[in-house]
C-alpha cells in the first residue's frame, strides 16, 4: 500500500478542509497537562525562535467536496490526533475573542444558514464545544455531565488563561502568537480515501513509534480484521461502528483516557487464571490472536468490552464506594461478579466483596500489593463459573476466604482503636459514617437527609470532616482544658474515631471552635442521622466521651463490615 503523508503548517491543514470526529471515535480526554504541555511547548517556541514544533500526525478520511457558496471544502473524518486538534481550535477561538481579525472568524465559523463551523467533534450533548466556537459562550463547570464535558469545559477554560497571560509571559503580542501558531506548528498528514486503509495506518503509526492509545489500537486491529476479511463487510464495518461509539460514550463519562475496561476484558477472557491484571500490549495481543482470521470474533469481543465498560462505569458512578473502588484489582473482582451473576446472588457476593476489600484496604490499611494474585484468580475463576447456584456458594465461601485471618473483623477493627482515622484516611471515613447512616436508618429508623448528603458527596472528603474536639483550639478555653487534661496515652485523640463525625462542608465550617452546646445543637439540624445520634447521645464532651464513642464504634463496625451467611 502506498501513501504519501503530508507535511503541513497547521493554516495548511485547516484551510479548505471542514473536520468532523465520528461518534465511534473517543472523546476529548485530554486533561490539563497535557494542555499545559502544549503551553509551554507555544511558549518555548516562541522564545528559543525555533523554526518550527512538530505536533502530531494526523489521520483523516476523506469524504469528498462540500460547497459552501462559492468556497469548496474537503469533507474530513480525523480518525486520529482529534485530541490536539480540538485543543487548538478551542484555543483560536481564545485568541479570536481578543483579537478582532475577520479571516481567523471565517476559518472558525462558516457563513452559511447552520452556522458550520471548521470542527465538529462528538460525544459534546450539551454543545459545549460548538457553542463556544460559534458564540464563544463560555460554560460553567457545573453544567457537564461526563468526563468528556468536564474536559472541554477546563480546556475552555485554560486556553483563555493561556491567551490572557500570553503577553505579560512572553512580552509577545496576541497576534504574534496567532502567528506562531498557525505557521510554526506542523503536522505529518494521511489523507485517505478508504476507511480500511486508516487501520493499516496505525499499524504503520505502532511500528514507528508514535503513540497511539491503547484503546483506539484495540478497536483498529479488530476493525482491520473486518475490512480484511468479512464477507458482509459493510454490514458488519456499521456493526462495529455502533458498538465502539457505544463504547466510548460510556468510557467517556468517567474513565477519561483509561485503558482499564480493555486489560479487565483481556483479564477475563484468559484461559490461564493469571495472578495480574494483563498489560495493555499483553491484552491487546490476546484480542488480536482471538480475532485473527475470524471477523465475527471482532463483533464478540467489541460487544464484551462494551458490556465491561459499562460494568466499570458503574462501580466507578458510585462515589459513595470510592473507598472500595480505588485498588485496581479489587475493581476487576467487582466487574467479574456484576457480568456473572444475577439477582440476590450478584447483590449479597458484592456486599461481601465491598465488606472484605475494606476490611483489607480501608481499614488495615495495606496498599494496592496486597492480594493482588487472590484477586484476579478470583475474578477469572467467578467469570468462567456457570453463574449458577453452586457457582454463587463457591464465590461466596472463596470471597470469606480472601478476607480471612489478619484480615477479619474483628482482627481489623482493632487498626481503627486510638488510631489517626483523619490523615490520610479522608475517604475512608466519609465511606464509614455513610455505612453508619445507612445502618441507622434501616435499624433505628432515623430519615436522613438526601440534600444534605449531596452536599458531602459533592465536595472533597476532608471538607466534611467534622473534629468534635477542635484541632486547633482557642488559648483558654474549655476545649484547650481537654488537651491539657489528656494522658500520653491519649495523644493525637482529636483525630480518634471517636471524635469525628461527617457533616456538610459549609456546617462544618460554621461550627468550627464553638463550645460543645452549640455544636449539639448544629450536629440536631444538620438533617443526618450520625449527628443525630451524637446530639442525642452526648450531652457534653470530654475525653471519657470520646473513648466511650469510639469503642461503641469499633463494635459496631465488627458486626456491620463481618462476613455474610453463604
Amino acid at each position: 500500500m502506498y501513501m504519501d503523508p503530508q507535511n503541513l503548517k497547521l493554516n495548511d491543514l485547516l484551510h479548505s478542509r471542514l473536520f468532523r470526529i465520528p461518534p465511534y471515535q473517543r472523546p476529548y480526554s485530554w486533561q490539563t497537562e497535557h494542555r499545559r504541555d502544549l503551553f509551554n511547548d507555544l511558549r518555548t517556541l516562541y522564545q528559543k525562535r525555533q523554526e518550527f514544533h512538530f505536533m502530531a500526525t494526523v489521520v483523516g478520511v476523506d469524504n469528498g467536496p462540500y460547497l459552501l457558496g462559492s468556497d469548496e471544502y474537503q469533507q474530513i473524518d480525523i480518525v486520529d490526533g482529534q485530541q490536539r486538534l480540538t485543543t487548538l481550535v478551542l484555543l483560536l477561538r481564545a485568541i479570536s475573542r481578543q483579537l478582532s481579525e475577520p479571516t481567523l472568524e471565517k476559518l472558525l465559523v462558516k457563513g452559511d444558514a447552520h452556522t458550520l463551523v471548521l470542527l465538529q467533534t462528538n460525544h459534546d450533548y450539551n454543545d459545549h464545544f460548538i457553542n463556544y466556537v460559534r458564540y464563544g459562550k463560555r460554560p460553567e463547570v457545573e453544567t457537564a455531565d461526563t468526563l468528556a464535558e468536564r474536559n472541554i469545559i477546563e480546556a475552555i477554560a485554560e486556553v483563555e488563561s493561556f491567551v490572557a497571560s500570553w503577553s505579560a509571559t512572553t512580552g509577545a503580542t496576541l497576534l504574534e502568537l496567532l502567528a506562531l501558531i498557525k505557521n510554526k506548528l506542523r503536522f505529518v498528514y494521511y489523507q485517505l480515501h478508504d476507511e480500511k486503509l486508516v487501520y493499516t495506518v496505525f499499524e504503520v503509526l505502532n511500528t514507528r513509534g508514535l503513540e497511539v492509545a491503547w484503546l483506539d489500537r484495540c478497536k483498529a486491529v479488530l476493525m482491520g480484521i473486518a475490512f480484511e476479511h468479512a464477507a458482509n463487510q459493510q454490514e458488519m464495518v456499521q456493526e462495529l461502528h455502533d458498538i465502539w461509539q457505544r463504547i466510548y460514550e460510556c468510557i467517556g463519562l468517567r474513565q477519561g483516557l483509561s485503558s482499564e475496561s480493555l486489560r479487565f476484558a483481556a483479564t477475563l477472557i484468559t484461559h490461564d487464571h493469571t495472578s495480574r491484571t494483563l498489560s495493555n500490549s499483553d491484552a491487546l495481543d490476546t484480542f488480536r490472536k482471538r480475532a485473527a482470521n475470524r471477523p465475527i470474533e471482532t463483533l464478540e469481543l467489541s460487544r464484551f468490552l462494551q458490556k465491561v465498560a459499562r460494568a466499570l462505569d458503574s462501580l466507578l458512578h458510585d462515589q459513595q464506594k470510592a473507598a472500595v473502588t480505588k485498588i485496581a484489582h479489587a475493581r476487576l473482582l467487582a466487574v467479574a461478579i456484576t457480568l456473572r451473576f444475577e439477582g440476590t446472588h450478584r447483590e449479597r457476593l458484592l456486599t461481601q466483596w465491598e465488606h472484605v476489600s475494606f476490611r483489607i484496604y480501608g481499614m488495615c490499611g495495606r496498599d494496592s500489593r496486597t492480594r493482588v494474585g487472590d484477586y484476579v484468580r478470583l475474578a477469572c475463576q467467578v467469570y468462567a463459573s456457570e453463574g449458577n447456584a453452586a457457582a454463587y456458594k463457591d464465590a461466596m465461601q472463596a470471597l470469606i476466604d480472601l478476607g480471612s485471618g489478619e484480615f477479619s473483623a474483628d482482627r481489623a477493627v482493632t487498626e481503627l482503636r486510638q488510631a489517626n482515622c483523619y490523615e490520610g484516611w479522608e475517604e475512608e471515613l466519609r465511606y464509614f459514617f455513610y455505612a453508619r447512616e445507612r445502618w441507622l436508618e434501616a435499624e433505628h429508623g432515623y430519615k436522613p437527609s438526601a440534600v444534605a448528603w449531596d452536599k458531602i458527596w459533592s465536595d472533597s472528603a476532608v471538607r466534611s470532616i467534622e473534629h468534635i474536639l477542635p484541632q486547633n483550639p482557642e488559648q483558654n478555653s474549655a476545649w484547650q482544658d481537654l488537651y491539657d487534661q489528656a494522658t500520653p496515652a491519649q495523644q493525637g485523640i482529636q483525630h480518634w474515631l471517636g471524635n469525628l463525625v461527617v457533616i456538610p462542608p459549609a456546617v462544618n465550617s460554621r461550627v468550627g471552635r464553638k463550645p460543645y452546646d452549640e455544636k449539639q445543637t448544629e450536629y440536631a439540624q444538620t438533617g443526618l442521622a450520625i449527628t443525630r445520634e451524637l446530639a442525642d447521645k452526648y450531652s457534653k464532651w470530654t475525653l471519657d466521651q470520646i473513648e466511650e464513642r469510639e469503642q461503641k464504634l469499633i463494635e459496631w463496625a465488627e458486626l456491620y463490615w463481618g462476613d455474610l451467611v453463604p
